[in-house]
This record gives structure tokens, C-alpha cells and sequence, in this order.
């Protein structure tokens, strides 16, 4: 009898160990299944993922998270200057045109790097206007009242909208002109090099991110003939390259090579004095040597102002010719040659104290610089003009 109990006993006990076992193996398995199931889920999730929410961008051969795009779209030009960083001096843009239905796209490559902009076929084949066209005027704060006033009074008025004013500091009573365009560069208000390209580098840039077709650039002793520039902008495609505008020298400026002891650079500079206006198409193809402050650093290199820098960029380094405007007159010039029949077919006169252009109108003592003299003979009209006889 005790046999038997024991017997059953010990079948009990191993009934209930394989039943405890086949419990824990189950166990085991199933939870290695849901593992599975898990991983293979999290997988598809990433995958899913990868493709909503990670892309390949083509310009930085890197993946970018498009839940971030928004803001890098908010940061557009700080996405730009990270391209810019990534030009060398030798880098070449060669614009290709690709039409698409009533539209063109515009790609600027830059060695595989793209960068897109949509133009409708029609605008890209109108004629350029006005309105093309972006006028900077370089000018500081001590010159506000005796050069600035003259020109707000006579040319800019014909071109307020187009007409961008970088001075250095701000000036409440020119602000209240309305329509004015002003930048106070906070750059240094002396006619150093330094503060002289430091104003050029935010007007070339500030010219880029306006999308006009020229760029066109005059002192604050200069007056403009606001329809002989349209006039001559007219002539050239700004799609091209060009860089138009008037030499001070009678032969190309000379400095030392820095980077080949002994040997001098030679080039061609438009004087800043006279005026001189950059196609869109060019000024792209500066952008490795000029955007995002580089300008100042290549006018400290060579160690000279900002016009012969322009030159310096253009005529050296991108290889690219100085075309003559005759009709440019800065004051380093005889501007009394300039006979009064040929006055309205000239696009810029500069002057200083002793240099003016010759032309009846006010008197000296209220006109010394000539230049209202000479708006109110090119255009008569002017409310400003009615009293020119009796000042005469």
C-alpha cells in the first residue's frame, strides 16, 4: 500500500513538471514571437518614417530631417551662406536654362551644387524697366545735409522706389522722406578703404537679395540721368555678363602679386565716382569672391577701395572685360567739355568744388554743385524749376 503511494506520488510530481515546463517553454516562445512582431513593427516604423520624415538633400549629398525644413526654409539665407562657404575662389557657375511648359527654371550650378529659381518665360524676355533696376547710393552721415539732400531733391525723385541709400548712422529727417530707402551699415563713418568696401559689401548684397537684373552704383556727388540709364541697361542682357562703366586711368591699375613674389597683377576698374552698373548674370559669378562679407576681405588682400576691388574681382579673377561707357563722367574729368547739347544724352556727372559742369540755371551762391541746375535743364518741368530764371 505504501508502495502504491509512493508510486502515485511520484507520478504526480512528474505529471506536474512537464506540465510546469511545457508552461514555461510556451511562455518562452510566445514572448519571442512578440518580439519579433515588435521589431518587425518598429522596422516598418522607421522605414515609414525614413520616408516621411528623411530625404537626401541633393545639394549637400547629406540626409535631411523635414520635420526641420520649415525652419530651414525660415533660414534661407543662412542656408545660402552655407553654400557659399562650401565655393572655392575657383568654383564656376554656369547657368542653364531648362523650359518647362510656360515656365522657365534658372539653375545656377555651382561645381554640383544647385540652386533653383522658378522666372515665367515672359519676364525672363521683357524688356528691362525702371523697376529692373537696383541704384545704390553710397554716402555717410556728415555729408547727409551738403551731398545727400541735393540728390533727394532732383534725380532720386524719379527713381524713389529703385534708389537704395547706405550711409552710417541714421538720420530722423531723411527718414521722414517718404518712399526713402535707407541703410545704416553701421560701418565706420570715415573714407577709409575699410569703411568703403564694409558699405559695398552690404550693397552688393543687399543688390543679390532683391532679385533685380542690374546693379547699379553711385556716390552721393553724383547725378543721375534716370532715363539715359534705363536707356543704356536696355542694350545689354542681363543675363550675360557685364560690367559697364568708366576708367579714372588712362591704363590698367598695377599691384604686387601676393602670392608670386616680384610679378605685378594687372586690371581694369569702373571709378566709383562716375557710376557703374553689373548685370544679375555677373554678379552671381561674383558671389564666391564678394557675398556674406567676403568683399571686405578681398579689399584688404589687395589692400585698396572698393571700386578698384570690384575691378580687382571682375577683370581678375573672373576674367571678365570692362565695357567703356563714355557717357559716365566722375570729377576726376574736365566736366566742362561736357557741351550743352550733348548734356541729355549723358547718364552721370559727378563733381567736386572745382570740377562742376557747366550749365545755366541757379546761381552759384544757391547751386554751387550745378546739380539742380542741371536737373531743372534736363527736365524743366519740375516744380522745383519754376523759379530757375530769376536765380540765374
Amino acid at each position: 500500500m505504501r508502495v502504491s503511494l509512493r508510486r502515485a506520488a511520484k507520478f504526480t510530481a512528474i505529471v506536474i513538471v512537464v506540465i510546469f515546463t511545457n508552461f514555461l517553454i510556451s511562455y518562452e516562445v510566445s514572448q519571442k514571437l512578440e518580439d519579433r512582431r515588435s521589431e518587425r513593427g518598429d522596422t516598418e516604423e522607421r522605414v515609414n518614417n525614413g520616408r516621411s520624415e528623411v530625404h537626401v538633400d541633393t545639394a549637400l549629398g547629406e540626409p535631411v530631417d523635414i520635420r526641420q525644413k520649415d525652419k530651414k526654409n525660415n533660414l534661407g539665407r543662412n542656408r545660402d551662406s552655407e553654400l557659399r562657404r562650401m565655393m572655392s575662389a575657383k568654383e564656376k557657375h554656369n547657368l542653364t536654362t531648362v523650359e518647362s511648359s510656360n515656365n522657365v527654371q534658372t539653375t545656377s550650378r555651382i561645381n554640383g551644387l544647385d540652386q533653383k529659381k522658378s522666372v515665367s518665360s515672359g519676364d525672363k524676355n521683357r524688356k528691362t524697366e525702371l523697376s529692373d533696376i537696383f541704384i545704390s547710393v553710397k554716402t555717410t552721415q556728415k555729408n547727409h545735409k551738403s551731398r545727400l539732400r541735393i540728390l533727394l531733391d532732383t534725380w532720386i525723385l524719379l527713381a524713389r522706389d529703385q534708389t537704395h541709400i547706405f550711409t552710417d548712422a541714421d538720420d530722423p529727417e531723411i527718414s521722414h522722406d517718404k518712399g526713402v530707402h535707407i541703410v545704416n551699415t553701421n560701418c565706420l563713418p570715415t573714407h577709409s578703404r575699410q569703411a568703403l568696401c564694409c558699405k559695398m559689401a552690404i550693397e552688393y548684397d543687399s543688390f543679390l537679395e532683391s532679385k533685380k537684373r542690374w546693379f547699379c552704383h553711385v556716390d552721393d556727388d553724383t547725378y543721375v540721368n534716370i532715363p539715359q540709364l534705363v536707356k543704356l541697361v536696355k542694350k545689354y542682357n542681363h543675363t550675360q555678363d557685364w560690367y559697364l562703366g568708366k576708367p579714372s586711368l588712362a591704363r590698367p591699375i598695377e599691384i604686387m602679386d601676393r602670392k608670386h613674389k616680384g610679378q605685378k597683377i594687372a586690371f581694369w576698374f569702373a571709378t566709383g565716382g562716375a557710376g557703374f552698373c553689373i548685370s544679375r548674370s555677373l554678379a552671381l559669378k561674383m558671389m564666391p569672391h564678394a557675398s556674406g562679407g567676403r568683399f571686405m576681405t578681398v579689399g584688404e588682400t589687395i589692400r585698396l577701395p572698393d571700386d578698384c576691388t570690384i575691378g580687382y574681382i571682375i577683370s581678375h579673377l573672373l576674367k571678365k572685360e570692362l565695357t567703356i561707357v563714355t557717357e559716365f563722367h566722375s570729377h576726376l574729368e574736365s566736366l566742362k567739355i561736357v557741351k550743352n547739347k550733348d548734356m541729355r544724352n549723358q547718364i552721370t556727372y559727378s563733381y567736386n568744388k572745382a570740377n562742376v559742369v557747366h550749365v545755366s540755371g541757379f546761381s552759384d551762391e544757391n547751386d554751387p554743385s550745378r546739380i539742380r541746375s542741371l536737373h531743372c535743364f534736363l527736365f524743366p518741368t519740375f516744380h522745383e524749376c519754376k523759379d530757375v530764371d530769376s536765380n540765374s
